[in-house]
């Protein structure tokens, strides 16, 4: 059953998973128990059938109360959920790419196309998908109203792991926050006409892969299987504010990118060495400030900028499972003992810096440790290694 109305739904629930259920909303529309949902296919619920629409993307926004948006999502206490949502849904919006693919070079930029994966500079290039037409009417209305603002961090760090109050460090972060709210205010913006799409069959475990259990769990299992089959490009891109994440990344780097500054630089790659693992990652921060490396992430908003009481507890979690770990990924595979965290909204253009060190690494060596005691991933891990050996 794919669509159902939501009194259906809840009979389904009920029979099939728990006659014990709550329901949980994210979604403009007013619905009743005659409103028809889709039914969106996720990992738990097995192999998809034809016509299913895949759901690979967050599912909570705060775990058992708020789900992500455009869901609506009936859960039980160890069950699976049940992710559905409504028929003219952002969710259920498709682009579809067409033959030949775009690709752009990672080392030289220059743009490609082709109908298959394709290599240049000896390296894997990325493959680009053109931004909707509901992308670029949200991006024109952006650049024609932004005002860049920056902000000191203490209003948003307090209390976060990792954050260093330091009045000699805060004095350079204010000082780049004020140089770059400058330079973005002055800049020419061009609404992107590309954005890079994310292919999660990875060949390498990457950054990402080593913060989350959960990711951690997925890669592994199949990526031996990834590195042995044929690469397949993307068919389909993000449509909603999925693509509009993409795409807002794509204007900071195109923005970064023009910069000319002795003080401003682009970020240089690092590498982690995971001894509790046995692998090594690498990732490259998206620019510097005088040498100091410079991560930079999105928002919908700041705490400060709703009435939204769980934005401050969402924000803290952000920053506990994601934030901290990448930095501290940074720093082990760098000799620096800290680096700036550029956090921006995309709604208002305000903006801060923090100063963060690596003390989040602790509890992630703890956690690598717990996760290899697991048998079937330890094996999948080792399998993975032994095919990296092999190309040695």
């Amino acid at each position: 059953m794919l669509e159902a109305t939501l009194s259906g739904w809840k009979n389904w629930y009920s029979e099939n998973r728990s006659e014990k259920y709550n329901i949980a909303y994210n979604i403009k529309e007013t619905i009743d128990e005659d409103t028809v949902l889709v039914r969106l296919w996720i990992s738990q619920d097995g192999k998809a059938p034809n016509n299913a629409k895949k759901y690979s993307n967050k599912v909570w926004i705060k775990k058992g109360v708020k789900p992500a948006n455009g869901l609506v999502i009936v859960n039980a206490t160890g069950e699976s959920p049940l992710l559905l949502t409504t028929k003219n849904s952002f969710l259920l919006k498709v682009n579809s790419l067409t033959k030949p693919y775009l690709w752009r070079c990672r080392n030289c930029g220059q743009l490609l196309k082709s109908n298959s994966p394709i290599i240049h500079c000896s390296t894997n290039a990325r493959q680009l998908a053109h931004i909707s037409q509901e992308t670029t009417n949200w991006f024109n209305s952006f650049i024609e109203n932004i005002q860049w603002k920056y902000f000191p961090h203490s209003e948003i760090s307090k209390g976060q792991i990792g954050v260093i109050e330091d009045e000699e460090i805060n004095k350079i972060a204010n000082e780049a926050g004020r140089d770059l709210e400058n330079i973005l205010n002055n800049a020419t913006l061009k609404r992107p006409k590309f954005i890079e799409l994310y292919n999660y069959k990875t060949r390498y475990l990457r950054v990402s892969d080593l913060k989350d259990y959960k990711k951690f769990q997925k890669v592994i299992v199949k990526i031996a299987g990834w590195r042995k089959s044929k690469p397949k490009p993307n068919r389909n891109a993000p449509m909603g504010m999925i693509e509009i994440g993409h795409a807002f990344d794509e204007l900071l780097q195109q923005t970064f990118n023009s910069i000319s500054s002795e003080e401003w630089g682009l970020g240089e790659r690092v590498w982690f060495n995971c001894e509790e693992l046995g692998v090594t990652v690498s990732g490259t921060p998206d620019i510097s400030f005088r040498g100091i490396p410079i991560e930079t992430k999105t928002i919908k908003m700041f705490p400060s900028e709703t009435n939204d009481a769980n934005q401050q507890e969402i924000f803290t979690y952000k920053w506990k499972t994601n934030y901290s770990k990448q930095v501290a990924l940074y720093l082990q595979g760098s000799d620096r003992e800290w680096m700036f965290l550029l956090i921006i909204s995309r709604e208002s253009g305000q903006f801060t810096l923090v100063p963060v060190n690596d003390v989040a690494i602790n509890e992630m060596r703890n956690e690598w440790v717990k996760w290899i005691s697991n048998e079937k991933y330890a094996t999948k891990l080792d399998e993975y290694k032994k095919l990296i050996a092999e190309e040695e």
